[in-house]
Protein backbone atom coordinates (compact mmCIF):
# COMPACT_ATOMS: atom_id res chain seq x y z
CA UNK A 1 0.00 0.00 0.00
CA UNK A 2 1.29 3.20 -1.36
CA UNK A 3 1.74 6.25 1.08
CA UNK A 4 0.44 9.66 -0.05
CA UNK A 5 2.75 12.93 1.11
CA UNK A 6 0.61 16.22 1.66
CA UNK A 7 2.12 19.65 1.65
CA UNK A 8 -0.57 21.35 4.35
CA UNK A 9 1.01 24.66 3.64
CA UNK A 10 0.63 24.36 -0.23
CA UNK A 11 -2.81 23.03 0.81
CA UNK A 12 -4.04 25.78 2.37
CA UNK A 13 -2.77 28.21 0.05
CA UNK A 14 -4.27 27.01 -2.72
CA UNK A 15 -7.70 26.51 -1.28
CA UNK A 16 -7.59 30.58 -0.11
CA UNK A 17 -6.83 31.39 -3.83
CA UNK A 18 -9.50 29.08 -5.16
CA UNK A 19 -11.94 31.11 -2.74
CA UNK A 20 -10.13 34.68 -3.94
CA UNK A 21 -11.60 33.26 -7.74
CA UNK A 22 -8.38 31.54 -8.55
CA UNK A 23 -7.95 28.67 -10.33
CA UNK A 24 -4.66 26.30 -9.80
CA UNK A 25 -4.06 24.57 -12.89
CA UNK A 26 -1.07 21.43 -13.00
CA UNK A 27 0.86 19.85 -15.56
CA UNK A 28 2.15 16.85 -14.15
CA UNK A 29 4.63 16.33 -17.32
CA UNK A 30 6.50 19.40 -16.29
CA UNK A 31 5.81 19.04 -12.90
CA UNK A 32 4.68 22.94 -12.88
CA UNK A 33 1.46 24.84 -11.47
CA UNK A 34 -0.68 27.34 -13.03
CA UNK A 35 -2.40 30.71 -11.53
CA UNK A 36 -5.28 31.33 -13.24
CA UNK A 37 -7.35 34.51 -11.83
CA UNK A 38 -10.99 33.64 -13.48
CA UNK A 39 -12.77 36.51 -12.63
CA UNK A 40 -11.15 40.39 -13.72
CA UNK A 41 -13.92 42.63 -11.79
CA UNK A 42 -12.53 43.82 -8.59
CA UNK A 43 -14.29 46.29 -6.54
Amino acid sequence: MSKKVIDLMNYRIEKTLKESGFEVKKDDNKNIKILIKLNGNEQ
